[in-house]
């Protein structure tokens, strides 16, 4: 899909305001990490102070990449062509999930016991950002246009970068909740007062737990809406002589789908909680990370071409046939 000067000037900006926000979430980061290996003392007025100032200046960093993001995401759906469709290309979807990302983080941020998950969160929306950076400067592409007005299409499009979003919270959680166990295993006085000021493992694993469940069920709608839309051009692919189930964007979907559905079920089973369900979370948001980046780079199929190539197989039937007449 070639850009066209809108797009061209769109992404100047969007790649501009991404790089600003990255470096933004990366220093609220920086703070959280510092409060985070911050030994707290006996309640000090220096020890308020300082945790009032960081709380604030994380605050404010978060705030503003989650305003600014929200409003990027708008901006390029006004300037798209399509104007009732806000998901035109990745860095859309990646918008989507920062700016839902960043008012996931302040909400952690505003709750004590849970303000610790930041920490674990930051970095992944600084990534989710640095993504954007790329797919909107140097790797920008249009989804398909033929497929752009469909409900189908928008409905897949939100199924799969929502899902995403709450697979991350899952992951998040569960880097927090392993955290937490192996510090656990240090029975030093110093170690368990620090470990006070954090939320149980129960808790965290109730969290895990919930946004797993909320993340598979958007991806299955993702999958089916996204098998659909696959179906109506089912005729155009088997002209072109390639099978359903071996297009690699429809392989990875369906191994992505069938090991999310393992991960997300399994943590119901006493051998599977606690950590176990911990690292099965990370594992699942890799592989779906793993299998966006994949599909990103593959080349979509082409069914204009096949259609193109239609008429020259049946002339050179005709051909054959009137040889063989002859």
């Amino acid at each position: 899909m070639t850009e066209s000067i809108t797009d061209h000037y769109t992404n100047h900006i969007t790649s501009i305001l991404l790089v600003i926000l990255t470096l933004m979430s990366i220093a609220a980061w920086l703070i959280a990490l510092r409060r985070f290996r911050h030994q707290p003392d006996t309640g000090s007025e220096s020890e308020r102070i300082f945790l009032e100032r960081s709380i604030r200046s994380q605050n404010v960093l978060v705030l503003f990449t989650a305003i600014v993001s929200t409003i990027l995401f708008v901006y390029r759906w006004i300037a798209s062509d399509h104007t009732w469709q806000p998901l035109v290309s990745h860095v859309d979807g990646l918008l989507l999930i920062a700016s839902l990302f960043s008012y996931i983080i302040l909400y952690f941020q505003n709750r004590p016991n849970l303000r610790a998950i930041a920490t674990f969160a930051l970095p992944l929306l600084a990534l989710l950002l640095c993504w954007g950076i790329c797919a909107s400067a140097w790797s920008y592409k249009q989804f398909n246009t033929s497929q752009l007005d469909t409900i189908w299409f928008t409905i897949h499009l939100f199924g799969v970068y929502l899902g995403t979003l709450f697979a991350a919270i899952a992951a998040i959680t569960g880097a927090m909740y392993l955290f937490i166990q192996y510090r656990l295993k240090d029975k030093s006085p110093t170690t368990l007062k620090s470990l006070g000021r954090f939320t149980s493992l129960e808790t965290l694993e109730r969290i895990i737990i919930r946004a797993a469940r909320i993340g598979f069920a958007l991806f299955t709608i993702g999958l089916i809406t996204g098998l659909v839309i696959i179906t109506t051009r089912l005729a155009d692919l088997q002209a072109d002589g390639a099978t359903l189930w071996l297009i690699p964007k429809i392989l990875l979907a369906l191994i992505a789908w069938a090991l999310y559905a393992i991960i997300m079920n399994v943590r119901y089973a006493t051998l599977f909680r606690g950590s176990r369900a911990a690292w099965l979370s990370i594992l699942g948001l890799v592989l779906l990370l793993a299998v966006y980046g994949i599909v990103n780079i593959m080349p979509e199929h082409d069914a204009s071409k096949t259609s193109s190539n239609l008429p020259t197989h049946t002339s050179q039937n005709a051909t054959h046939a009137s040889e063989g007449g002859e």
